[in-house]
């Protein structure tokens, strides 16, 4: 996938891009730009300070802590969101899907500074965080342009929330550590088991202490998935023979990176669009936003009125059928022993 986000990109949107960083500075206005010239816009240098700033504090964060990181493998953290930013917001921009960076960048690091689960997660975290919160960002500058508040309101008030946010983050979870009794733990009385940090904690693991060179390699267990290194690059090159050969047929509309995460997407922008145009003019934007608030505000009020007050939910198959399953059953429900003298994975001294 994300190898064919990027020659999916440089194939149809190459010259595009070119053309367009080359005329930054001289384009036409819209009504949009003119109206938001009767502001005085954010300096760059606000910018460039900002990343100075940052830079200098990631770099002092690896000597300050024990991180096991050196410079030259932050240095290529950083690199990996120059690269894919632009490709990754252009499949976002034009799809609504959005695709991430977090299993390449475990993929990368394990390779190239395997053993050690500390930095696999630093590494993760400023490889592929980077790029996400740059979308972000650029997303909410956007808003703000349509909505014509002032550029530097909006900056300020992107690097205030964003230094908030972490200051009450951090605040809350030394609190929840300090108050909550067996945290983390899977027998918590209100399920506060720790699903994000499990999953970041089992990826260290796999990724970082083994790391892919151990599951992925040539004559490894699993070596045979680089075909789709191949595939993803192969893909894209196709489609785009096939557009310059029939240029008017529907091929033309298939984007390689997201073939396959297109169902809710042909639900909202083919049939429904098409099918009821008036309700997706006016609530196919916000219906997602709607069922983000409606999840959020349900959660708290479960954990208000069932969690805290210890109130068993109904018994019904919405609630059982989870604990049904042979994954949630793991440890009971085993098809297959492992006999005497053999092993799961490969051999015992197999692995150098």
């Amino acid at each position: 996938m994300v190898i064919s986000v990027l020659i999916n990109t440089g194939l149809f949107h190459g010259s595009e891009i070119w053309l367009r960083a080359k005329l930054a500075r001289r384009q036409e206005d819209d009504v949009h730009m003119r109206l938001m010239k009767k502001y005085p816009d954010a300096p760059d240098w606000w910018y460039a300070t900002l990343s100075a700033v940052m830079l200098a504090l990631s770099f002092g964060l690896l000597y300050a802590w024990d991180t096991k990181m050196p410079w030259w493998v932050l240095t290529v953290a950083f690199i990996i969101p120059l690269v894919w930013t632009i490709p990754m917001g252009m499949v976002h921009a034009m799809t609504n899907v959005q695709l991430g960076l977090n299993v390449l960048t475990e993929f990368i690091v394990g390779y190239i500074y395997p053993g050690r689960p500390m930095a696999m997660m630093l590494f993760k975290t400023y490889g592929y965080m980077t790029m996400y919160q740059a979308l972000s960002f650029a997303q909410d500058l956007k808003l703000g342009h349509y909505m014509k508040v002032p550029p530097c309101t909006l900056f300020w008030s992107q690097v205030v929330a964003t230094l908030w946010s972490g200051i009450v983050q951090i605040a809350v979870m030394n609190w929840a550590f300090s108050s909550i009794e067996d945290i983390c733990s899977p027998e918590q009385s209100n399920n506060f088991t720790c699903p994000g940090g499990r999953v970041f904690f089992s990826n260290s693991v796999i990724w970082g202490l083994i790391g892919p060179a151990r599951i992925f390699s040539p004559g490894q267990l699993y070596s045979s998935l680089y075909w789709f290194f191949l595939a993803g690059a192969i893909l894209p090159v196709t489609l785009y023979l096939l557009v310059r050969n029939y240029p008017r047929s529907q091929i033309r509309y298939i984007m390689a990176p997201v073939i396959f995460a297109g169902c809710v997407g042909f639900l909202f922008a083919y049939v429904i669009k098409n099918r009821h145009q008036g309700w997706w003019a006016r609530y196919n934007y916000i219906t997602s936003a709607g069922l983000d608030v409606g999840l959020a505000l349900c959660s708290i009020l479960i954990f208000l009125t069932l969690n805290l007050t210890k109130t068993s939910p109904p018994n019904w198959w919405g609630n059982t059928i989870t604990s049904q399953t042979l994954d949630y059953n793991s440890g009971q429900n085993v098809l297959k022993k492992v006999a005497s003298g053999e092993t799961f994975g490969p051999p015992e001294g197999s692995w150098k």
